[in-house]
């Protein structure tokens, strides 16, 4: 990959990271600030106990997406950046611009799905 389109990424990937970062912590403020009001009924308890759940779920989500972001920039730092992590191939151009901390190529990413369908078992996952 060319020097020029390497520090683009690693400039959106730094970008992303401060986004994600910031959006933490306002999850984990509006999580925080619910707080039940009076002598609350068990309906109006439940619902503050969901969205407070709910909230944290969502920074959860936000955090392993910060991980990989994180790990996307260390391979980049280590001139690894853009080869599958597990076959060692290079990861199309397309890919990176859409998910720039991706740790596989297309082919991969699918199998490695394939794999935790059978691992889930028939009907996990699934409405």
């Amino acid at each position: 990959m060319r020097k020029q389109r390497l520090e683009a990424i690693g400039k959106r990937l730094l970008e992303h990271r401060q986004e994600l970062y910031a959006e933490i912590l306002r999850k984990n403020r509006e999580a925080a600030g619910l707080t039940d009001e009076g002598v609350p009924d068990l309906a109006d308890q439940g619902l503050t106990d969901n969205l407070r759940e709910f909230l944290h779920l969502l920074s959860d989500n936000k955090r392993e997406e910060l991980i990989k972001v994180d790990e996307a920039l260390d391979r980049l730092a280590a001139g690894s950046y853009g080869l599958c992590q597990r076959c060692g191939e290079p990861i199309d151009i397309q890919r990176l611009e859409v998910r720039p901390f991706t740790r596989y190529d297309v082919a991969c990413k699918e199998a490695i799905e394939k794999e935790e369908a059978l691992k889930a078992g028939p009907g996990r996952g699934t409405l």
